[in-house]
């Protein structure tokens, strides 16, 4: 009788056991992570969008003001260099004005010839005016006069203000003043201001 082979082990299989791999994890409902670079969900999407726009607008509106402060200087830059050059002028002559032109000013349309004493014992001073503008101007010259060398210890003993109207562009003409007063023995004569605007029209106020 021949020997008879049975199976090692017929009982039930136990989980774990040695050369039984366990079953998979998975809990219910649960959803695996998204592969990578896929797009966020639609609601991140939707706010990276108005980040976004945010942003651009800001950089637009930083732009803008960027721009309106360099134009802002600029134009405060000029300001203050059309001033200085009104005072370099009015520092250069002696005379003031009221008259915005530093291209063409008036001081330098006028010229003092003489400055002498008038047959009636009166300080009288003439000159001639120039109009370098390119319109036809009416003038307004303030005159002051002096007794001494016209220093800073000088007495002025007289004053007289002249118009001479319609003065056309690059035309000269001549003008003079008298002072109603006794000419010092020592006379200096000075212009002191000059103003000039369009001929024909009404002088400007404050002038």
């Amino acid at each position: 009788m021949g020997d008879t082979v049975e199976d090692a082990d017929d009982g039930p299989v136990v989980p774990g056991a040695p050369g039984v791999p366990p079953g998979p994890s998975v809990t219910p409902g649960s959803a695996p992570p998204p592969p990578p670079g896929s797009d966020p969900p639609a609601g991140k999407r939707g706010c990276l969008l108005v980040g976004a726009a945010l942003g651009a607008f800001a950089l637009i509106v930083l732009g803008g003001l960027v721009v309106l402060v360099g134009v802002a200087a600029g134009w405060f830059d000029g300001v203050g260099d059309a001033e200085k050059a009104e005072r370099d002028i009015v520092a250069e002559t002696g005379i003031e004005t009221e008259t915005p032109d530093v291209v063409r000013p008036p001081q330098r349309d006028v010229r003092l010839g003489a400055c002498e004493r008038s047959p009636e014992g009166e300080p009288r001073a003439s000159g001639t005016l120039t109009n370098w503008s390119s319109d036809a101007a009416d003038y307004r010259i303030e005159l002051a006069f002096l007794d001494g060398d016209g220093s800073a210890t000088s007495t002025e003993v007289g004053a007289r203000t002249v118009e001479v109207a319609a003065v056309d562009s690059n035309a000269t003409t001549n003008w003079s003043a008298t002072a109603q007063v006794a000419a010092p023995d020592r006379l200096t004569c000075r212009i002191v201001r000059i103003d000039r605007w369009p001929s024909g029209e009404e002088r400007p106020e404050g002038d």
